[in-house]
């Protein structure tokens, strides 16, 4: 059970969001799939680990991007969920790969952008980290050529994350 399970699919989707990723530090970013591309609004969710993130995955995702009762694939789509992203924690797929896979399913109706951990975001050499970290020196006025983010500047890191991309 997670501090999320049993909850309507908003309060969890609050819950994920507001942890910090210091004490959660596997994250996944949505970003709502509206024109233009990757340009719509997004959110950090934030989890213990890797199961955890698979479980909000099969458990909450489907039901924040469809109406089960509309949808005549919705079974399929949390069955097809299921099968690819409990192969994350077990370390039969990336979670990377585990979203490519995914996002074919899921077509427009969601846009996974990032699973990983936060300590790529500070210091790491993903494309997904650089970018946010080049957007967090943008938004404290510290435009430098890409640096890492030492580690008294978390917090401020952390508040970025929570309005991050508005």
């Amino acid at each position: 059970m997670h501090e999320w399970t049993g909850l309507s699919r908003g309060r969890a989707l609050a819950v994920a969001t507001a942890r910090d990723p210091r004490e959660f530090p596997v994250g996944l970013f949505h970003r709502d799939p509206v024109p233009p591309p990757n340009q719509g609004p997004g959110a950090f969710m934030w989890f213990a680990d890797d199961a955890e993130a698979a479980d909000f995955m099969v458990e909450v995702v489907p039901r924040l991007l469809l109406d089960p009762d509309s949808w005549p694939d919705f079974d399929e789509l949390v069955a097809t969920t299921r099968e690819v992203v409990r192969g994350v924690p077990g370390g039969s797929i990336g979670p990377m790969d585990a979203l490519r896979e995914l996002a074919p399913h899921w077509g427009g109706r969601a846009h996974f952008v990032w699973w990983g951990t936060f300590d790529e975001l500070p210091t790491g050499s993903s494309d997904f980290g650089r970018l946010v970290r080049l957007q967090y020196l943008e938004y404290e006025d510290d435009p430098e050529q890409e640096r890492d983010i030492p580690d008294d500047e978390l917090d401020a890191l952390v508040r970025f994350l929570r309005v991050y991309p508005d």
